[in-house]
């Protein structure tokens, strides 16, 4: 298996906010507290001692939700060990998608066991614990219940509605069973799917489902999977709800520091509310609305006046749930972290964050770009041999792909590019002369010009074209090649599942990756299986 290292620069799919974040992190200091390096991370380590946390309300909620899980002896020494003062963690998050979702999902926990391994190794007198946030409380279902396989899409079909985490399970072996026929029935198909068949008969919610699959894919290497949607955690987190209810300040900081981004070209990434708090009602989840100084709650005939919602919040915390501007404070005031992994568009919208960190005294931790990865399996690597591609090849977008192809491998310089040049001079010296005759006649000239000029460059594409129809399988297999690395010309992390790798190279995968993904490196890794 090798890996090749490519500048994010070189990548057309990637988005300008990851290239940016990469290679020009230090631009953006008036927005990070530390910068993405281990020098950086050991000023947060330094820093975070100052903005303690309740350690035993952590290990207590992570101790109860382990408590119906397999816990590795590593797991079991990571839960207690953030006890400890010097221990933190480092942090990812993500919606529950569908067994994964796309392939970045296994990426950003990759990225996240390799930094925590290297903190280990770089500060022996402290331990670093790489945690993974299952986003449960999230309630836009559309866009997690599917998930690639194979070039096949399965969905989850359910009509139910609010935090997707607490989601029923019982519709969902219907769907388990389609991604196990996909998966086929070797014994790594098997292996993969008994895992994601025992987590669906022993939970009790979607969100139980996620913890134990996440949970059996990763205790070996101590992950933990944790899940905020809890009372407890609510409960010590109504200090921040109550400021944002009553206050309503995070709105004005996130505003003016996006206005502030968009002289590096970072568009707002997230709309801030006035209350960046949702309100869970059964099954819904609504926005909460502050209007004519009464509280609503939208689509809701639910009302409240200030002292109301704030005595409400105290006794029903775990109604009150963080929307994507509140997040981040959530898991940074519950946890004792240092660095959080993410990709791209995270990391746009955690920028907009660091005056409303400083207002509600919460530690604002390291930014970290997740890896970015390509696998390229080996009937991939055959067509490419077959058809004289490099790596430098295929990262060109398909027309330009194609053209070289035709240049190196058809004999014929289709090209007219020297001959409209010779033609456009021609007909200037033309031009020039009939401006000595008669300066009416200089536009006509160059008209005609432009026209013959026209006229080869049909005569090129012609030619093109003939040379194309020539080559027509071979440039179907080009364009095959190219389907399977940048699906709908975006990336495959962000398209295939992760699973259908997993399936062909075995459990070995898993710990090759984790080595090479190593979140403080700035390059694409492309694997060549």
């Amino acid at each position: 298996m090798n890996i090749s290292k490519v500048s994010f620069d070189k990548i057309q799919a990637l988005a300008y906010k990851d290239v940016f974040y990469q290679h020009n992190s230090h631009q953006l200091r008036e927005f990070i507290q530390f910068a993405p390096t281990l020098d950086g991370l050991s000023e947060a380590i330094e820093a975070r001692g100052h903005h303690p946390i309740d350690r035993i309300l952590l290990v207590n909620t992570l101790a109860s939700q382990y408590a119906n899980l397999d816990t590795s002896e590593i797991q079991y020494q990571n839960i207690y060990k953030l006890k400890d003062e010097n221990t933190f963690t480092v942090i990812t998050a993500h919606q529950p998608a569908l067994v994964g979702g796309p392939a970045y999902y296994f990426y950003k926990i990759f990225s996240t066991i390799n930094l925590a391994n290297q903190l280990n190794q770089q500060h022996p007198n402290c331990n670093f614990v790489p945690v993974f946030i299952n986003g449960a409380e999230d309630h836009d279902f559309d866009e997690i219940k599917s998930v690639n396989l194979f070039g096949k899409t399965i969905t989850w079909d359910t009509d139910q509605s609010g935090p997707v985490g607490r989601f029923s399970t019982l519709q969902l072996s219907e769907t388990l069973l389609q991604i196990k026929e996909i998966l086929g029935d070797s014994p790594q198909a098997n292996q993969i799917f008994s895992i994601f068949d025992k987590a669906a008969k022993n939970a009790s919610s979607y969100n139980d489902f996620v913890l134990s699959w996440v949970n059996d894919f990763f205790s070996e290497y101590g992950v933990l999977v944790f899940n905020m949607d809890h009372a407890d955690l609510k409960k010590a987190f109504i200090p921040i709800m109550e400021k944002e209810i009553i206050h309503k300040i995070s709105e004005s900081h996130v505003q003016k520091t996006q206005e502030q981004l968009q002289q590096f070209g970072f568009k707002p990434q997230a709309f801030a509310r006035d209350i960046n708090l949702f309100y869970i009602n059964g099954a819904s989840r609504e926005r909460i609305i502050y209007e004519n100084s009464i509280y609503k709650i939208n689509n809701q005939d639910i009302t409240f006046t200030e002292q109301e919602i704030i005595d409400h919040l105290h006794q029903f915390p775990e109604r009150f749930s963080p929307n994507v501007i509140l997040r981040p404070l959530y898991q940074e005031y519950i946890l004792p972290n240092i660095a959080y992994i993410g990709g791209g568009g995270e990391l746009a919208y955690w920028l907009e964050r660091k005056s409303q960190f400083a207002y509600f005294g919460v530690f604002y931790p390291v930014l970290i770009r997740r890896n970015s990865v390509m696998i390229i399996p080996k009937s991939i690597q055959k067509l490419m041999e077959k058809l004289h591609l490099t790596e430098e090849d295929i990262l060109l977008d398909d027309d330009k792909l194609i053209t070289l192809y035709l240049e190196k491998n058809t004999g014929h310089n289709f090209h007219l590019n020297s001959e409209i040049e010779q033609t456009s001079k021609i007909f200037d010296a033309i031009s020039e002369t009939a401006k000595s005759i008669d300066p009416t006649l200089e536009m006509t000239v160059k008209g005609e010009g432009h026209k013959v000029a026209k006229i080869l460059e049909g005569i090129e594409s012609r030619l093109k074209r003939v040379l194309k129809q020539k080559e027509e399988t071979n440039i179907q297999q080009i364009r095959t090649i190219k389907a399977k690395l940048f699906p709908n010309h975006g990336l495959q992390e962000r398209t295939d599942s992760y699973l259908q790798f997993l399936v062909t190279e075995g459990p070995e995968l898993n710990k090759t990756l984790i080595s090479a993904l190593n979140p403080l490196e700035k390059e694409f890794l492309i694997i060549y299986l």
